[in-house]
């Protein structure tokens, strides 16, 4: 292709035989004799079968006349094995006749017209990387394999560490480049991926655009990609980060050498919103610094309109959307002996299992890995109106017919988080919880983010909001975010501030008088902004029960400490009377 209207265009067309084994790469040339070239030398490039690819000149004439240029493609397989060897072919050079004109007073520099045949020539070399093989079809939601490009320079900062397995798969994210440069991680909340800002150069030194690489476990980055498609991409504002193409995974050849990591990743792109030079904040950061809650407003009518206000009637049991937010139903590690089968298809009120005692599994379908990459997220069958039964297995072994010792139940779980708890004069939320589960809420559905937590909103150059994160976004109860938002708010903000759980109550009690309004301001525009989406817009339980829940929910997150735990806790007590 050329960049000039009045130059012709020379196109040829290459078929490229694959070689299993192998990564493809191209080497070309440009050199001529009275010629200043840049860059000089052969430039070689990581040739995708699905993505163009170009080589750029800067050339100046060292003096008039008819000169020469001459250009040279050389198609490299490097193999992936280092037994095997590299092998190389010339598929395309010729000579390029140039005539440089200096007349009524032209300088050199400004006589290097007839030169640029050169940068046109080699952008029209780029085309035949589009036919080099068939593209497969893609699923929506399906994953990539894409080998990683092994001449591919990664440069982190100091301080940040890559396993082998996450510097192949970079490699392979962004194989069309020359080098990265990692310029920060990014918190990723509590799911164990990771995420980092990234600027990719190709390989004559020109950078594309910042972008976000998000690695994680090939489940949730498959589910987040598919949430993606389904319920981000063409309801939500420009200003939401974007994933740029398909997931990508390691090939299975490629996965082999990590296997003892026992777990297989996959990494998404995102579009990096922001200005250069100038980093984004999370919504925690900034409302440390700027404790202004019209930026909750601002959020909620940037996306609201998307999502959250796009409501339908919606009738279910508390439990049957807020059951996911608790710890697991039991944890359970393999043990030798016999017991109760324990099903993943039975309804949890049929059968109570106690610590310490043995049971079969069956009938469960493995969820997730968990973060630790040694355990297994396991749930059943879903009934009717009934959340699955949930088992954290402690082992990556095949639980199905698998005997094993419970180790703790739900209620055990929220006991130990909740030790040494104060509730001054509440009552106890773990004894009320079975019942709230189990009633009956008459409220509205819409597409919502599913963990809209102060991570993964971030801010920008003129207090410009977009998301991150949708591995749980869904269609679910409309006020589940903000019962999320409120609890982030309350234990990363306000237990920061309030000190005590006397002091606390006296806040939830009296927020009008409280000395910390702006901590209550945060929290009033919460509830205001979920007041706009009650079925009844009088009855508050709705949320009060939204939010004891998921405050109870949140105990089991490790990186609280005990006071936040006991403000959490307080809170659950409060709205679940």
């Amino acid at each position: 292709m050329t960049e000039f209207s009045d130059h012709s265009e020379i196109t040829h067309t290459l078929a490229i035989t694959p070689y299993e084994g192998y990564e493809l790469f191209a080497a070309a040339r440009l050199d001529g004799v009275n010629f200043l070239v840049s860059p000089q030398g052969e430039q070689v490039q990581f040739l995708p079968a699905d993505q163009p690819v170009e080589w750029r000149w800067s050339i100046s004439p060292r003096r008039p006349g008819n000169q020469s240029l001459s250009v040279a493609l050389r198609l490299k397989w490097v193999p992936e094995a280092s037994h095997l060897a590299v092998r190389e072919i010339t598929v395309y050079s010729a000579g390029l006749d140039v005539r440089v004109a200096s007349f009524l007073g032209l300088t050199q520099s400004q006589a290097f017209l007839g030169g640029l045949v050169g940068l046109f020539f080699g952008g029209a070399m780029s085309m035949f990387a589009l036919v080099l093989l068939p593209k497969p079809a893609q699923k929506q939601g399906s994953l990539r394999d894409q080998a990683p490009n092994p001449t591919l320079a990664i440069e982190i900062p100091t301080g940040l560490s890559l396993a082998g397995q996450e510097r192949a798969l970079l490699k392979s994210l962004f194989r069309r480049y020359a080098r990265l440069l990692i310029k920060q991680e990014f918190s990723s909340g509590y799911s164990g991926a990771r995420t980092f800002l990234a600027l990719p150069i190709h390989p004559d030194g020109r950078s594309d655009a910042f972008t976000i690489a998000k690695l994680g476990d090939r489940a949730s980055i498959r589910r987040e990609f598919w949430n993606y498609e389904s319920y981000v991409k063409d309801r939500l504002p420009p200003v939401t980060a974007r994933i740029q193409h398909n997931p990508v995974q390691l090939p299975e050849h490629a996965q082999r050498k990590y296997q003892e990591d026992r777990i297989q990743l996959a990494a998404l792109q995102y579009t990096f919103i922001g200005e250069p030079g100038y980093s984004p904040v999370s919504l925690s950061n900034y409302l440390k610094s700027h404790p202004n809650p019209e930026i909750l407003y601002r959020l909620f009518e940037t996306f609201g309109p998307g999502w959250w206000l796009q409501r339908k009637p919606y009738t279910f049991r508390l439990g049957q959307e807020y059951d996911r937010v608790l710890p697991a139903h039991y944890v359970i590690e393999p043990a030798v002996g016999k017991g109760r089968i324990l099903a993943g298809n039975q309804m949890r009120k049929e059968q109570e299992f106690r610590a310490g005692e043995i049971v079969r599994l069956q009938d469960f379908k493995v969820h997730e890995l968990r973060v630790d990459r040694q355990s297994l997220s396991l749930q059943g069958v879903m009934n009717p109106g009934f959340p699955p039964l949930r088992v954290r297995w402690l082992s990556r072994s095949n639980p199905n017919g698998a005997s094993g010792s419970v180790v703790a139940t739900r209620r055990s779980l929220l006991e130990e988080y909740s030790i040494g708890c104060e509730l001054n004069g509440l009552p106890d939320p773990l004894e009320l919880l079975p019942q709230m589960l189990d009633e009956t809420i008459a409220g509205s559905q819409s597409v919502i983010h599913g963990d809209l937590n102060l991570e993964n909103v971030l801010i920008g150059p003129g207090e410009m909001l977009w998301l991150i994160d949708f591995a749980q976004t869904r269609e679910g109860h409309t006020l589940f975010d903000f019962a999320h938002l409120e609890t982030e708010v309350i234990a990363h903000l306000v237990a920061e501030r309030i000190s005590s759980p006397s002091e606390y109550l006296e806040f939830l009690q009296r927020p009008d008088t409280s000395p910390h309004q702006d901590l209550a301001g945060l929290l009033i525009v919460i509830r205001d902004i979920a007041s706009r989406c009650l079925f009844n817009s009088t009855n508050t339980r709705e949320h009060n029960l939204a939010l004891a829940v998921t405050c109870l929910g949140a105990l089991k997150f490790v990186n609280l400490d005990r006071h936040a735990r006991n403000l959490l806790y307080m809170t659950a007590a409060y709205y679940m009377q």
